[in-house]
């Protein structure tokens, strides 16, 4: 039967880890509203999941208060950020900080959803959830994207536990 050995052949986490931290990962914050109250936190591990139809997957820690409320909302919003907003990077990777203070730099709306969008990033997704299947320590929220924005700004990445820019040519 696959996986019943799996446990034996587990590869190394710290091993794992040194080696996810040398791949550069756009930053993005994921935001969802309930009851008009937004909440949000910063990811890394978000990307396209399909173009047919359009989907995306964020991968968020269980442990985050966050994850059970987009669970729950049904909806969320993708912000990947511009290379000048590392600080509401920052801000939203602070634990136990209010929703007031996550919120309280830079220019937010609100998209079709109800999600909190943020202006002038590179590209926003307004999102409905399709699935939130566990996985480990995370829960793997798809979602299907009822509307885009982009930008001319180029996205802020994190590669070994740092924020980076792209290298202009």
């Amino acid at each position: 039967m696959p996986g019943a050995e799996q446990d034996q052949d587990v590869f190394p986490v710290d091993a794992y880890k040194f080696a996810m931290r040398k791949v550069p990962s756009p930053v993005a914050v994921i935001t969802t509203c309930v009851d008009g109250v937004r909440y949000g936190l910063t990811a890394t591990a978000v990307c396209s999941a399909t173009t047919q139809p359009p989907t995306i997957l964020v991968c968020v820690n269980q442990a985050a208060a966050t994850c059970s409320i987009i669970r729950d909302a049904g909806i969320f919003a993708v912000n990947f950020l511009s290379d000048i907003q590392s600080d509401i990077a920052r801000l939203f990777s602070t634990p136990r900080l209010s929703a007031e203070k996550r919120f309280s730099k830079g220019h937010w709306g609100q998209a079709k959803t109800g999600s909190p969008v943020l202006r002038d990033t590179a590209s926003s997704f307004d999102c409905t959830l399709v699935e939130a299947i566990p996985q480990g320590r995370h829960m793997l929220f798809l979602g299907s994207v009822v509307d885009a924005t982009s930008s001319a700004e180029s996205g802020l990445l994190y590669r070994d536990g740092s924020f980076r820019r792209l290298a202009t040519e």
